[in-house]
C-alpha cells in the first residue's frame, strides 16, 4: 500500500476543480464547510505555510458562484424528483394499478375509497365478533 502524500497547492486546486465540476460533491462540500466551526479549524486544519483556512460557517455559500449554486440546486431537485416518482410508482404497485393508467388525483380518490371500504368491513367484523362473544344480545 502506498503512503499518503500531502498534496501541494496545484494538485489541491485541481482537486477542488473536480469537486466544483460535480454539483452533488459541491453540495456535500458546502454542507460540510457550513457545519465547520472555528474550533474544528484550529484542531484539524493544517495549512501549508502562509495558506488561509477554508471558508467556513453559514456564509460559505455566498462565496460560491451563482452558476455552481444553481447546479447544486438542480442536482438536489433531480434527486427529490426521482425519490418522489419512486414513491408514486410504489403506491401504484401497492394499489395494483398500472402507472399512468390513472392520474395521481384519481389514485388518491381510489385510495380514499379503498380505506373507507376497509374501515366499514373492519367495523362489521368487530360487530360480528362482539355479537358472537355477547350471548345477551
Amino acid at each position: 500500500m502506498t503512503e499518503h502524500k500531502q498534496m501541494q497547492p496545484p494538485d489541491y486546486h485541481r482537486c477542488l476543480d473536480t469537486v466544483f465540476a460535480s454539483p452533488t460533491a459541491c453540495r456535500e462540500l458546502l454542507e460540510r464547510l457550513a457545519k465547520t466551526g472555528e474550533v474544528d479549524l484550529r484542531s484539524k486544519w493544517s495549512p501549508w505555510q502562509g495558506q488561509e483556512p477554508p471558508p467556513h460557517g453559514y456564509e460559505v455559500k455566498r462565496q460560491v458562484p451563482a452558476g455552481v449554486q444553481l447546479l447544486m440546486v438542480e442536482a438536489k431537485l433531480a434527486g427529490e424528483r426521482a425519490s418522489f416518482n419512486r414513491l408514486w410508482r410504489e403506491l401504484y404497485d401497492l394499489m395494483g394499478v398500472a402507472p399512468m393508467q390513472e392520474s395521481n388525483a384519481e389514485l388518491i380518490v381510489n385510495i380514499g375509497g379503498t380505506l373507507d371500504r376497509l374501515r366499514c368491513r373492519i367495523a362489521e367484523l368487530e360487530e360480528a365478533v362482539a355479537a358472537k362473544d355477547d350471548p345477551d344480545a
